[in-house]
């Protein structure tokens, strides 16, 4: 096991420490619970598409202009908002990571068509 420091922002610490009490749990083991169901999916979620760069042009533009379907966009955007008002229940907060891994991972491989039109001159290079 690797130990790290993290500097956490303040509702994250708070929301962690709730739950801390609430299951009778370490603070610690609440944040490497969290950290490990997270990652390992977004991993998953990434590795079932194919590379990028086995991609025809076609689809590697298709990629790199593609964005979240409207309706879960819309849900995400309404579930974040109930976030920032502290007014999310159980089943929406598990929903909201399930919107967010997949915005994720749709943002990673867009990113990653992105790089690779540029490589291929299908793009032009994004200027600073």
């Amino acid at each position: 096991m690797v130990e790290v420091t993290l500097a956490l922002p303040d509702n994250v610490f708070q929301h962690a420490m709730r739950l801390s009490h609430a299951t009778k749990l370490n603070v610690s083991n609440i944040l490497t619970d969290a950290l490990a169901f997270t990652l390992p999916t977004l991993e998953d979620a990434m590795s079932s598409e194919t590379a990028i760069d086995l991609l025809d042009n076609e689809s590697v533009i298709a990629v790199a202009e593609s964005n979240m379907p409207a309706a879960k966009d819309a849900r995400l955007s309404g579930l974040l908002y109930k976030k920032r008002e502290n007014m999310l229940n159980v089943d929406e907060a598990a929903e909201l990571l399930s919107l967010m891994l997949i915005y994720y991972s749709g943002w990673w491989r867009k990113t990653e068509a992105l790089v690779e039109a540029v490589k291929r001159g299908l793009r032009p290079a994004l200027q600073s």
